[in-house]
C-alpha cells in the first residue's frame, strides 16, 4: 500500500507542469493551424523566439546596435499590457509607426495582410498563461 503511494506520488512529481510556457507552446501549436505557426516562426522567431521566449538579457541589455532585445510573446513580459490595436499596428508598422524617429529593430511586418496579422495576435493571446487571458479579457474583451 505505501509503495502504490510513494509510486502515484513520484509519477505526479515528475509530470511535466502544464502550465510551464513550453508546455502551452506546445499545446497551443498542437492546436493551431500549421500555417498559423508557420507564419509565426517565418515572421516573428528569429527575433521573439521559436517558443516566443524573447531574447536572454531583453529586460536590461542591449544588442551590438545599441538597440534592446526583443521581448518575449509568451506571457512574461509586457505584451499583455497592450490592446489588440497596439499590437496590431506594431507587428504591421512597427514602432515608426509610433515615432518616425525610431531607429530600432521592429520595424513591422508591412508585407502581411490585415488577416495575417491578426492572427498573429490570436497566436499570442493563446499561449498566455490562463490567468494573464483573463486579465487581458477584462480590460481589453476578447
Amino acid at each position: 500500500m505505501i509503495t502504490g503511494i510513494i509510486i502515484i506520488g513520484l509519477y505526479f512529481m515528475m509530470m511535466p507542469d502544464n502550465n510551464s510556457t513550453q508546455n502551452r507552446v506546445d499545446l497551443v501549436n498542437a492546436q493551431t493551424s500549421p500555417a498559423v505557426v508557420s507564419l509565426y516562426q517565418n515572421n516573428c522567431a528569429s527575433c521573439h523566439g521559436k517558443n516566443l521566449q524573447g531574447q536572454v538579457g531583453w529586460q536590461n541589455q542591449l544588442d551590438e546596435d545599441g538597440h534592446r532585445l526583443a521581448p518575449p510573446l509568451n506571457g512574461t513580459a509586457h505584451t499583455w499590457h497592450h490592446s489588440p490595436e497596439y499590437l496590431y499596428r506594431v507587428i504591421k508598422y512597427g514602432f515608426t509607426s509610433f515615432d518616425p524617429n525610431y531607429e530600432g529593430k521592429m520595424l513591422g511586418n508591412s508585407g502581411l495582410s490585415d488577416e495575417e496579422v491578426w492572427e498573429l495576435v490570436s497566436y499570442m493571446k493563446e499561449v498566455w498563461p490562463n490567468e494573464i487571458k483573463e486579465v487581458y479579457e477584462n480590460r481589453f474583451g476578447s
